[in-house]
């Protein structure tokens, strides 16, 4: 039974690994970005996932990721997604910068899930973790679960760094510790830019590469959302 339940473990740790080594091709990176554009829209759509227009409007930038788990006792997550910065003078986004993640956990877990998250970096502070290599939500930088309904402003704690928008898709239980981390994915940035040794600081801050068309239709849904009403 201990050998069976290492080889399954193994097995899926192998999984993720094999899948996240790969080299992406332009044209799946540019789906990455569309794949952004619509777990935005299907967070805005459900009412009760929906960032509310005034602190959509108001953040300094925005993580867009699809993160998988899967587990049994022992837990992988891995995933892919984008972020982007917004320029403080003329409130234009940025071109989008890819990233990626992973964690390990260890607990009662057994499942599949997909989850789709939105992280809205609302002070200096957040947008200062993006600089760094590698970086932790909740420790790089302070954060919450998002708020959301009327009055969603005022819920938020003035020194929140990143409010965090979430919807999961399949099932998975369980009762576990996790430590996860957000990376700069080099690889990819290279890649979609053509650029060798482009950083997430060249693409989000230094802005050295221009907004990419692939990137029109997700700059246009958040500038839709976060004009809202007005």
């Amino acid at each position: 039974m201990r050998k069976m339940l290492l080889f399954m473990v193994s097995g899926l740790i192998m999984f993720f690994m094999a899948a996240e080594s790969g080299a992406a091709t332009r044209r799946q990176l540019t789906g990455r970005i569309d794949d952004a554009e619509q777990y935005v829209k299907d967070l805005m759509e459900a009412p009760d996932t929906a960032i509310p227009q005034e602190l959509l409007s108001q953040c300094r930038g925005i993580v867009i990721l699809r993160q998988y788990k899967a587990g049994f006792v022992f837990g992988v997550k891995g995933g892919y997604g984008v972020a982007l910065a917004r320029d403080e003078k003329t409130r234009e986004w940025s071109a989008p910068a890819f990233i990626k993640s992973g964690e390990g956990s260890f607990g009662f877990q057994i499942g599949g899930q997909a989850i789709d998250s939105v992280f809205l970096i609302m002070n200096r502070e957040g947008m200062e973790m993006l600089l760094k290599t590698k970086f932790k939500i909740g420790v790089d930088a302070s954060a919450a679960a998002g708020p959301v309904g009327r009055d969603a402003e005022a819920k938020v704690g003035p020194g929140t760094a990143i409010l965090v928008y979430s919807r999961a898709k399949g099932l998975y239980a369980g009762a576990a510790f996790e430590g996860g981390f957000l990376l700069s994915d080099d690889e990819a940035n290279e890649t979609f830019y053509d650029k060798k040794h482009i950083s997430i600081k060249d693409i989000l801050f230094e802005k050295i590469v221009a907004v990419p068309s692939e990137a029109g239709a997700l700059i246009k849904t958040l500038e839709k959302y976060e004009n809202a009403g007005k």
